[in-house]
């Protein structure tokens, strides 16, 4: 999802699909976190 929101970025034409990806990016890194949370949670040795 990053790197799609990097490259949509980087080859945009106008101002509204900036939107777009920049909500795409903010939800990746949004889920990378969920998953972070619960790889600790099943596995709260590793840190």
């Amino acid at each position: 999802m990053l790197a799609l929101a990097d490259e949509g970025d980087r080859d945009r034409t106008d101002q509204s699909c900036g939107i777009l990806y920049g909500i795409l990016r903010d939800m990746a890194y949004r889920l990378r976190k969920l998953a972070e949370e619960e790889c600790r949670k099943h596995n709260p040795t590793r840190d």
